[in-house]
């Protein structure tokens, strides 16, 4: 139970201190700039520009590891609780390709030669039904995006596994912080309390999926002797069933 209440931690005290400044700038404590004085001018005088750039900044902020929290808030924020969840999930999703890319585009071989056993443990484990485990460890309120996509690299796992898996797995906890995002812009109390439930099922179904099926499909594979063949230095291109 100790455990499962740490989950929580993170991802409510991110949620405190987005909502806590948000609505420090709707009330004026930093004087008389407000929140629709900033995105007022910009978003809609200059939409044409500033909705692609603000795509391609989140998609590249999310690939250098920017919590997707934020992301999910402001995207509630600025296009309401649902929509803002499935945009920015799906922002997410791209920037971990583009993780996966430049990961793969710069070799990292020494990161292979030293954590070669661990990536080939973590290519074993996942390289079969990709995209339900890789949804299983987004659905997860623990964890860096950020290493899970570069270890996906590394490990030579399917983009399209991992970019499948990735959607339904940032799913609940975008909405959870768009809707977070969204109360704030409203002031409506029960988009809050709604995200906040959102973000205890998604808790409850990652570990219920972890302990029934990630756990004993990774105790499996530590049983099983690793093939000589495998080796962690030719794992990251040329799958058939990737992008």
């Amino acid at each position: 139970m100790k455990s499962s209440a740490k989950l929580l931690v993170k991802p409510l005290g991110l949620t405190a201190a987005l909502t806590l400044a948000f609505v420090s700038l709707h009330y004026g404590w930093w004087g008389s700039v407000t929140e629709e004085d900033l995105l007022r001018q910009l978003f809609q005088q200059h939409w044409a520009v500033a909705w692609p750039a603000f795509a391609l900044g989140s998609i590249v902020y999310t690939a250098a590891g920017g919590p997707r929290q934020l992301l999910a808030f402001s995207c509630g924020y600025l296009m309401g609780g649902f929509v803002g969840g499935v945009v920015s999930a799906l922002l997410t999703g791209f920037g971990a390709l583009l993780t996966i890319a430049v990961v793969r585009r710069m070799g990292m071989d020494w990161l292979r030669q030293r954590h070669g056993q661990k990536i080939e443990g973590l290519r074993r484990v996942l390289a079969e039904d990709t995209w339900l485990w890789i949804c299983i460890i987004r659905l997860m309120p623990v964890g860096s995006n950020l290493l899970t996509n570069v270890a996906a690299a590394l490990a030579g796992l399917s983009r399209r596994g991992v970019f499948l898996g990735s959607l339904p797995g940032y799913l609940p906890q975008s909405l959870l912080f768009s809707y977070a995002g969204r109360g704030v812009a409203l002031q409506d109390s029960s988009k809050i309390w709604m995200s906040f439930a959102l973000l205890v099922v998604s808790s409850v179904l990652a570990w219920y999926l972890y302990h029934h099926g990630f756990k004993q499909r990774m105790q499996q594979f530590k049983a099983t002797p690793a093939s000589p063949a495998g080796g962690a230095t030719g794992l990251t291109e040329n799958n058939p069933h990737d992008f």
